[in-house]
């Protein structure tokens, strides 16, 4: 098993920082008073007094420094900094106590909200224990660092800190190392790949079968698992060329029988450790991000949360390796004309192994939540929403009947469809939050004033925040109504200025999958609608105890008070103990 050295050796380098030079200052004054011989000198007790508030006096003293440096070089720049949030107590300790509770089992993303709105302001920062951070729900700031000031932002030292045995994969890199990793991949998203439905349509026929037999039962099922499932046997014969995932054929959980996973359900077997290490995975870095990194870096000093989670899920991808490196032995010196998939590309390109796990690992993972994301939360709008399921049942019927099977030049004709699929992508956005950090120091424009931002500092942008602003989507902000995006008049805003609705990001590093993601769901959706005509919500008779929303909720605004799920975030959005829902077929 890997050692991750690097988070060890900063938290050594960070403590230096913080303790030698108050030490070695408060030394060099002590010895001063020796050298000029005063009469009174400190004894024993005073000078261990003197040494231990010399460490905090120090910190207090560097950051008025530090923020009067920073006004002074905004001013400069012609810029004011960003307003700041203070908590009551020393360090922000209370506002680091309320967001990280917030972000462990408050409604996704209305911390955030929450924070901003007491500050009277979209764009703040704040800092944890020595930690700075910037978080906004400002769409302009967000446009800046994602395409007009692109160089001057990047994942940055923490990110790759917290996923440092992530190794060189195309979402833990920057610069010319990204570039790289994208033009390798960018071939196998193109138009002739994406439309190309076979796999999506052999595993949506399986899904649907699968399916049949749980409604015939009467019985609901957990639909975010059967979704994961799904997309990730897809994922495998589209990216990786292999047919023997076969996550559909395992065993469902049991209604009122299930357990609670990390995210999810936990499931049994060899995918069931995988799928539940990888959740796991995406956990623990939730946690460490929340977490300011003087913080979790302590905590793990002994022990890495991150190493033992990631041995299952390399177990479980070791073997697609290994075919991938063998076949390619055999083809060597031949060129048989044959379609080579993804993985194939990778091993062609190169031999190391821990590179492909890693490149593969994280195609998987976004391949597979992306898309499942979108389909469980669009089920369960669905559900929750009648209307609006007949509307669509009526439009794929309408094109398809209750048996053609949908092309990718006509499944573009049903704007019902992608109406209700990208309100699901406003409402609940696959990656709710994002970051950037700042690799110089530099000033962002946003409607009212220019913010400056130093070097080396993490923003975050609450994109679900972001896609609930009033002040951009109308006092329905937070009601699923797909007729927005058919309204002329908003799309011509949201043409003007797309950044208002980026569920898939913007600039250089939008989404790869993207396409694929919107194609993969309108498939689904449309054989799902064309065999079954309601959904109606199971969560209080089949979800896990502890996995419905807190009771509190329905006394609070916004879209927690009617929610009967409890949406989470763990660098993707899911459900805490998944969506159940019973699926009626068509007569």
């Amino acid at each position: 098993m890997a050692i991750d050295y690097k988070y060890r050796l900063w938290l050594l380098k960070y403590l230096a920082g913080v303790v030698f030079p108050p030490l070695a200052l408060t030394a060099i004054i002590l010895r001063l008073t020796e050298e000029i011989h005063l009469t009174w000198r400190p004894g024993s007790f005073l000078r261990h007094f003197l040494y231990s508030i010399s460490i905090p006096i120090y910190g207090i003293v560097a950051g008025y420094v530090t923020s009067w440096r920073h006004s002074a070089m905004a001013k400069r720049m012609g810029a004011i900094a960003v307003p700041s949030i203070r908590g009551k107590r020393i360090c922000n300790i209370d506002l680091l106590a309320r967001f990280f509770q917030g972000t462990k089992t408050g409604y996704v993303g209305q911390i955030t909200s929450d924070l901003l709105d007491e500050a009277g302001v979209n764009t703040a920062a704040f800092s944890f224990l020595g930690t700075d951070r910037i978080i906004t729900r400002d769409h302009h700031v967000v446009k800046f660092i994602l395409k007009t000031g692109f160089n001057d932002f990047g994942k940055g030292k923490m990110t790759k800190l917290r996923n440092s045995l992530g190794g060189r994969a195309i979402f833990n890199v920057d610069g010319e190392a990204a570039k790289a990793e994208r033009a390798l991949a960018l071939p196998y998203f193109a138009k002739d790949r994406i439309s190309d439905y076979d796999c999506i349509h052999r595993y949506t026929d399986k899904m649907i079968n699968v399916l049949i037999g749980v409604s015939t039962r009467d019985k609901a099922v957990e639909v975010q698992d059967i979704f994961m499932r799904a997309t990730f046997d897809t994922a495998g014969a589209f990216l990786f060329g292999t047919d023997d995932l076969n996550t559909l054929d395992l065993p469902l959980p049991e209604p009122g029988e299930a357990r609670l996973g990390p995210k999810g359900i936990a499931v049994d077997g060899a995918y069931g450790d995988y799928a539940q290490a990888l959740d796991q995975e995406l956990v623990n870095l939730r946690v460490r991000a929340t977490t300011p990194a003087i913080v979790w870096t302590a905590r793990e000093f002994f022990s890495d949360t991150m190493a033992s989670v990631k041995v299952p899920v390399r177990a479980y991808l070791r073997p697609l390796v290994t075919q991938a490196l063998e076949k390619e032995k055999r083809r060597a010196g031949s060129n048989n004309g044959d379609e080579i998939s993804f993985l194939d590309h990778l091993v062609q390109s190169t031999e190391d192994v821990p590179h492909i796990q890693s490149q593969l690992g994280g195609f998987m993972t976004a391949s597979r939540d992306t898309t499942a994301t979108l389909l469980s939360f669009t089920s369960y709008m669905l559900a929750m929403e009648p209307e609006v399921m007949a509307r669509l049942r009526e439009e794929v019927v309408s094109f398809y009947g209750t048996s053609e099977m949908p092309t990718y030049d006509n499944l573009k004709r049903l704007k019902y469809l992608r109406a209700v699929l990208d309100e699901t992508l406003r409402l609940f956005p696959p990656a709710p939050f994002l970051t950037r950090e700042s690799k110089n120091a530099t000033v962002i424009p946003t409607e009212s004033e220019s913010l400056y931002v130093p070097a080396g500092v993490q923003i975050i942008w609450s994109l679900v925040s972001i896609h609930r602003r009033k002040d951009i989507w109308g006092e329905d902000a937070e009601e699923f109504r797909p007729e927005r995006f058919l309204d002329p008049i908003r799309l011509k805003a949201l043409a003007g200025d797309p950044y208002q609705f980026m569920p898939f990001g913007g600039g250089p590093r939008i989404c790869l999958g993207m396409q694929f993601a919107y194609n993969e769901a309108s498939f689904m959706l449309v054989r799902l609608l064309q065999t079954f005509d309601r959904f109606t919500l199971a969560q209080a008779e089949a979800a896990p105890e502890g996995s419905l929303p807190p009771a509190e909720w329905k006394d609070l605004k916004g879209r927690q008070a009617k929610e009967q799920i409890h949406p989470q975030t763990a660098v993707t959005m899911y459900s805490k103990g998944g969506i159940w829902l019973r699926m009626h077929q068509a007569e």
